[in-house]
């Protein structure tokens, strides 16, 4: 087993609740509509993704249990019978994976071998979260402790024994202020990327695990990665980013693994990340930054958010404007711009 395999730890977050929607008939400030929506009613969002799709936007959102019902009666009033789905749901994050495509991989095909179906996924440079059945958890941990090691537990039991007491302090709580403009630690670009958005099906979620791991053999760097709201017919969308490269052919390569799947490749792409003290904890930062792009025009091809980060996709051509529209919306002490060919050792 490679030592990029060892791991900190895990953390579940509990008592959630899932909520996807797909909304195929409005423009592009959607997105922005709705999340402004849940900033009004102070609605923590702790886990968020939001992607194009064919001129489709799909969403998912994660928000505290005592908020479901008022989030579903808001989402009709405001946009009438729009296709959502709700269910009760854990948020489990793995830790620190340093963009290392394994870890995802390991993921994958840990849930695709134990026949378990994540709602959705969503990736920041330090963890992967995913959000599952409530009572998919005990048998995702013990299948996770078989195929990675954690340093601060040694077996499920361990782990389990951790968490007592310590619901409370996983809890995500709004902070009791409210910055005029929130303040975040850098903005960093991650430039000459591609987007690949891969259509598959659900039983292949295991094979989609092979391929990641395969990428990480090459020593790629992964970049994004969210996954879309359930299709029909049982097939996935995931959309995640990796370099530039002319030594890859990326949809070759997944075709080899998947030859059922649709790949499209995006390019050229830029990714930006940024994380803050109270990204986990407040309302409002997904609907300020959505608003800002909206005002300068910029266009959104990806979004995610979790574990306190938010990482986001758009075209190379617009990194000015995004820059200047994100410094408009949050106090940014710097900006690094790097172009990302391989993980970070």
């Amino acid at each position: 087993m490679s030592p990029q395999t060892r791991l900190g730890g895990l953390k579940i977050l509990k008592e959630v609740v899932w909520i996807s929607l797909i909304e195929s008939g409005r423009d592009k400030g959607f997105p922005a509509e709705f999340f402004r929506l849940m900033a009004k009613e102070k609605i923590n969002l702790p886990f968020l993704t939001c992607e194009n799709h064919d001129r489709t936007w799909g969403l998912n959102i994660v928000i505290d249990s005592k908020d479901a019902l008022k989030a579903s009666s808001l989402l009709e009033e405001k946009f009438g019978k729009i296709c959502h789905l709700t269910v009760r749901s854990v948020i489990l994050s793995l830790f620190p994976i340093k963009s290392n495509p394994e870890i995802t991989g390991v993921l994958l095909n840990v849930l695709g071998k134990a026949g378990i179906e994540p709602a959705t996924l969503a990736h920041s440079n330090s963890a992967i979260s995913v959000v599952l059945p409530e009572d998919a958890v005990s048998k995702t941990a013990s299948a996770l402790f078989g195929a990675l090691r954690f340093s601060a537990y040694r077996t499920p039991a361990d782990w389990r024994l951790s968490q007592e007491g310590k619901e409370g302090l996983y809890k995500e709580v709004v902070a009791s202020y409210q910055e005029k403009k929130p303040g975040i630690y850098c903005l960093e670009w991650q430039e000459g990327q591609v987007l690949l958005q891969v259509n598959f099906n659900s039983h292949d979620l295991n094979l989609m695990g092979l391929a990641f791991k395969n990428l990480a053999r090459l020593g790629l760097a992964l970049t994004f990665l969210v996954s879309s709201p359930p299709l029909t017919g049982g097939r996935k969308v995931l959309f995640f980013g990796l370099p530039g490269t002319h030594e890859c052919n990326y949809p070759d390569m997944l075709q080899e693994l998947l030859p059922e799947a649709l790949t499209v490749q995006i390019s050229p792409v830029a990714v930006f990340s940024m994380n803050g003290p109270h990204f986990a904890d407040r309302y409002g930062i997904a609907s300020e930054l959505l608003m800002a792009f909206d005002r300068a025009q910029v266009e959104l091809l990806a979004l995610s958010c979790s574990v306190a980060s938010i990482t986001g996709v758009i075209s190379a051509h617009q990194i000015h404007s995004a820059t200047q529209a994100i410094q408009g919306c949050f106090e940014v002490p710097s900006v690094i711009r790097k172009t990302c060919t391989a993980a970070p050792k």
